[in-house]
Order: structure tokens, then sequence, then C-alpha cells
């Protein structure tokens, strides 16, 4: 169980109390007033005597609060909770997420919900839209029922789909945050048997239905609709959705967001960025060239601490160069972004960023810097083309 031993040893001594008396939990031979060492080491030692549906749930529950512990959670956190107070006197990310966990359940499921749409912003599973901005969206019951009806038709959905509204903050394409609002979209998805062990021991087979989730933002001050979805277009048609039954007033025909554009990777070129940010340095690491007929693909890629750039190894090492006879253009590349230290460390951040078209970006996970590198360097450095 790691992420039980990983809660226990990060979690502070009252934290822990608080945590296993609220779901009523007991350790009745820890010593709750001995040295934080001692007490996790009674209760790491304890966890096999609990009883099985109490170990399953410290199992959820310490993987749940543990995945709001980063600093994605925590500003996911941070966004939806309405007093920081009590949340932000306490000492470690473990145990913010903890408290909010027991205290602000659903605000802590929207925070869930936060993390889930930011970590695939921009990915393989995003699209976004682009519609007038400043209009001003219907979410009243009426509204969102007819969505509901209107996603269940469109997706050719069962009727066990659940539909949820909530308000939030997130960054614009200049990184600037803004007012808006997300959908969550759950389906019930076709059943799966999976075995398991009975109360008498014995296998038995157990029918599980699976929940998808799919996630809708709109900022009005934007006019931007992003969604994530597994499928193009599915994405596509839950934006449509949206505009038919929350925006009565907008156009009938919205625009892709953006594209990526790789053909400025086709010959060396600069990276400018500003001191403040503190980047050392940016390659080109990797790219992937298909050819026109579409008969195949090359990759070519150099370690990021070769003395050759990429191109130097393409003019030293290919008796043609690739990347001007014509005959074949960029699908997929990799930078390498180098950090300074930051202050009080000698260890410099590497940032590596896959982008293929049309719009796929492996920036999942959205801190603070790899924000800086999605919303702001990608545009200048003309990697990006508006539709």
């Amino acid at each position: 169980m790691p992420f039980v031993r990983n809660f226990i040893r990060h979690c502070s001594t009252n934290g822990l109390k608080e945590y296993f008396a609220h779901n009523h939990i007991g350790f009745n031979d820890i010593d709750w007033s001995k040295d934080r060492t001692s007490v996790t080491t009674s209760i790491l030692q304890s966890l096999n005597c609990l009883p099985v549906r109490q170990q399953e749930k410290l199992r959820v529950d310490a993987e749940r609060i543990q995945q709001m512990s980063d600093e994605v959670g925590q500003a996911a956190l941070l966004s939806v909770l309405n007093d920081h107070t009590a949340f932000g006197q306490l000492s470690s990310a473990v145990d913010r997420s903890r408290w909010a966990y027991l205290y602000e359940p659903e605000l802590f499921n929207h925070a869930e919900d936060i993390r889930y749409t930011d970590q695939y912003r921009h990915s393989r599973c995003w699209s976004g839209y682009q519609l007038t901005a400043g209009l001003n969206p219907t979410v009243g019951t009426l509204a969102l029922a007819s969505f509901k009806d209107c996603v269940k038709q469109r997706l050719n959905l069962a009727d066990r789909i659940t539909v949820e509204l909530f308000e939030r903050r997130m960054p614009d394409e200049e990184g600037i945050d803004q007012d808006a609002l997300q959908i969550m979209v759950y389906q019930e998805e076709l059943p799966n048997t999976y075995l398991e062990f009975g109360v008498d021991g014995m296998l038995t087979s157990r029918v599980r239905r699976p929940v998808t989730e799919q996630a809708i933002t709109y900022c009005q001050v934007t006019g931007v609709i992003e969604v994530v979805a597994a499928k193009h277009v599915q994405r596509e048609r839950l934006a449509r959705a949206f505009v038919e039954c929350c925006l009565s007033d907008a156009e009938a025909d919205i625009v892709q967001l953006r594209e990526y554009q790789l053909s400025v990777l086709m010959h060396p070129c600069s990276f400018p960025t500003d001191p403040e940010d503190g980047i050392e340095s940016v390659e080109v690491v990797m790219i992937k060239l298909q050819d026109e007929q579409r008969q195949g693909r090359l990759t070519v890629e150099v370690p990021r601490r070769s003395r050759r750039s990429l191109y130097d190894y393409l003019r030293d090492e290919c008796r043609v160069n690739l990347l001007t006879i014509g005959r074949f253009f960029l699908v997929e590349a990799k930078l390498s972004i180098r950090f300074q230290p930051r202050t009080g460390s000698n260890r410099k951040q590497v940032l590596n960023i896959k982008l293929g078209l049309p719009n796929r970006c492996d920036l999942r996970s959205r801190t603070e810097r790899e924000r800086l590198i999605g919303e702001k360097y990608l545009q200048r450095w003309g990697l990006i083309r508006e539709v």
C-alpha cells in the first residue's frame, strides 16, 4: 500500500489523529503524545490489523489526498476554496489536502475535476474553440437539462449520464487567470466482468459498470470553449451542444482555437526568452518527419548533452539534407528547455516538451514553469498557428 504509507509518513501527527477519528478508524495501541517518528512507526506496524473495509477506505482516501498535494493539486484547491484561513495555516501540502478532503468534500471533488481538466489541457485529448467574446451563458436548471439531453443525442449515450457545473479560475492564452464555468459530463460505459474473492474465499465474477468523464470550460471574457474528451468527434459535439443549449445567441459555427505549426523547426532558429523567467537554453532534440506520400516516417534524435545540435548531426551524418529537399514535413518535435538553478540550489531543471500535429502537446501537469512555456513562449517562438 504505497499510497497509504506515503500518506502516513508525510501527514502530521495531529492530521493523522484527526483523519482516523473522523473516519472512525481505531488504533488502540497508538500513544499520540509521543514524537512523530514513534507515532508513524506504530501506525505502519498496525495497518494489517485493521478490518479489510477500513484498509480499503484508507487506501482510496490516501491516493486521492496525495494526488492533490502536488503543485497542480494545491492550485486547484486554492481556486475553489472560499476561505483560505484554515487551509493556509497548515504546514504541509498533504495536511492541506487532507483538511479539504475531510471538511470541504464537495469543493475537493471540484478541485479534482479542475486537476483532471488542466492535466489534459493542450494534450491530444483537448480541443479549444473560439466564439465571440462576452457572450452571456444560460446555465439554469432548464438549460442544463436541455444540454444533458442534447449530449445524449449527439453522442448516442445511454440514460445513465450526469452533468455537474461549477465556477472556477483558469489561465487564458496569455497566462492571465480569468473567471470560467466548468461542466463535467459523467457517463456510464458498457459493463465489464471481472473476478474477485467472495466472503467464502471462493472466486466469483462481478459486473462492473465503469464511468468515464468529459470536461467543458467556458470563459465569457475571452469567448473560449475548451473540451477534454478521448476523441475529437466527442469534443466537437460537446462544444456544439454547449453552444446550442447554453449560448443560444452565439453563431452556429465554432472555430478551432489553435494548432501547432512545426515548419519553423525545419531549420535552426532562435528561442528568445525574458531574463526574469530564468531560462538558460532551448534546444530541439528530436524531430519526426513524414514523407509527402505518407508511406513512412523518420525519427532523428540526439542526446540532450550531445556536443552537436540536431541540425549539425543531420548535416554531418546524412548524405542529403532531409529538411530542405522538400520531400518530408515535420509532424512531431521535442524541445529541451534548461532552467537556471533556483535560489539556494545548484541543480538545473530540464523540461522536455513534445509537440505534434495538429494540436498535441505533452505539457500535462500545470506547474508554474510549465504554464509559462505552454501559454507564453510557444506562441512567441512561432509554434502556434491561430486558426
